[in-house]
């Protein structure tokens, strides 16, 4: 009797754990760092907005302005601000956005003289140390407009978009590398050192060409994140009323977020866009460094292009690395240009003006990023000119 007893008791003692036990609330699991709680932004954040529009893009930029101080009614302003440098042509000013009686307005900072070029490197450097100086925070943000063309020379891209014994008469609405003042544009190279004092947490760049891989590769030091197009960018430009509060809301700045908007905006239109992560691209580069030692050769017309010269300057990254790389190295190749790229977006088309007419081309391909195909034989010029990129001296 005795055992029997106890076989009971112990049965109920056990039944009566499980039981109380199934009543408690079980341990919470930890997220993990993907799912971690988007973080308010707390600390101080100045944007720089750099506009240069004495180049045809006048009427497209003062809209764009317009929109800007629209968008700074939803800026938290005890936290951010915005400064905003506009090449106009006919004027040249620093200015920043206040809010005075509830009315958001501008305030002049310094007045340039318009003959001033406004991409000499040592010049844009200056206007981004006086922003800094007016509004120091504990991080910054840039916004870039003008004209650009990423890697390309602007004399070679000149060739490439008037022929090669044209030049124009009077300053025309055209792509370049970056930044076009009048005649004066601004290579690569030389925006890196203007921008070489400061790091910024994302560089955003509203102008045409600008995420090739050779250009991200020299700017990989000078932001976090940048957000470009491989692609041209429509005269509109970008949603500024949409996302600029965004740039304020969280520690990541929502950049995701911005580039949803910009597609979202050009949805029933054309439009492409990538955010990139500075911190991978000596990653990618490396593997890139072997797909040139093993690709094969490539037809040039059978990979994605992203303008619509007879001889294209800009290839889909991705589509030409997967013509030309197998096996181990494309596996490689894939991973890294995922770690680079952490978002991506495009419309069923891409518009230009590179060709004898304005045109829509379809988008067949797309990996964010754009790169040049060496035709040696057809351009010796421009291969020439593309080996002088630090991105290949860095594929030797």
């Amino acid at each position: 009797m005795k055992r029997v007893f106890y076989s009971v008791v112990l049965l109920m003692t056990a039944i009566v754990f499980i039981v109380g036990c199934s009543t408690e609330e079980p341990a919470p699991k930890p997220p993990t760092p993907d799912e971690q709680p988007p973080q308010p932004l707390t600390e101080s954040h100045t944007l720089m907005i750099i506009m240069q529009g004495n180049n045809g893009l006048a009427e497209f930029m003062d809209s764009n302005l317009q929109r800007i101080i629209t968008a700074y009614y939803d800026v938290p302003t005890d936290i951010g601000r915005i400064l905003i440098f506009y090449d106009r042509g006919n004027y040249t000013r620093l200015t920043e956005l206040y809010m005075d009686d509830g009315m958001a307005k501008q305030r002049l900072i310094e007045e340039y003289p318009t003959s001033t070029s406004t991409v000499d490197k040592e010049f844009l450097a200056g206007v981004i140390n006086r922003m800094k100086e007016v509004a120091p925070a504990d991080s910054y943000g840039l916004i870039m407009s003008s004209h650009g063309g990423g890697w390309v020379p602007a004399d070679l891209y000149d060739v490439y978009l008037l022929g090669e014994d044209s030049r124009a008469n009077e300053p025309v609405a055209r792509p370049l590398f970056y930044g076009q003042d009048d005649y004066d544009c601004m290579e690569i190279p030389d925006l890196v050192d203007a921008l070489d004092q400061t790091r910024f947490k994302y560089i955003i760049f509203d102008a045409c060409f600008m995420g090739n891989v050779e250009g991200l590769y020299d700017m990989r030091n000078a932001a976090d994140y940048i957000i470009a197009s491989p692609t041209e960018i429509l005269g509109a430009g970008f949603p500024y009323e949409d996302f600029l509060p965004m740039l304020f809301e969280r520690t990541d700045h929502k950049l995701k977020e911005v580039c949803e908007a910009y597609m979202e905006y050009y949805r029933d239109s054309a439009g492409t866009i990538a955010l990139v992560d500075c911190s991978k691209i000596d990653a990618l580069a490396e593997v890139m460094k072997q797909v040139y030692a093993e690709a094969k050769s490539v037809d040039v017309c059978s990979v994605q292009a992203y303008d619509n010269f007879p001889y294209h300057l800009y290839f889909d990254l991705g589509d030409y690395v997967k013509q030309v790389a197998t096996g181990d190295t494309l596996e490689r190749f894939n991973a890294a240009l995922d770690d680079v790229v952490i978002y991506k977006g495009h419309t069923d088309t891409f518009f230009t003006v590179t060709g004898e007419d304005d045109a829509y081309i379809p988008i067949e391909e797309y990996s964010g990023l754009s790169c040049y195909i060496l035709q040696e034989q057809d351009c010796p010029m421009t291969a020439e000119a593309w080996r002088s990129t630090a991105w290949a001296e860095a594929m030797k």
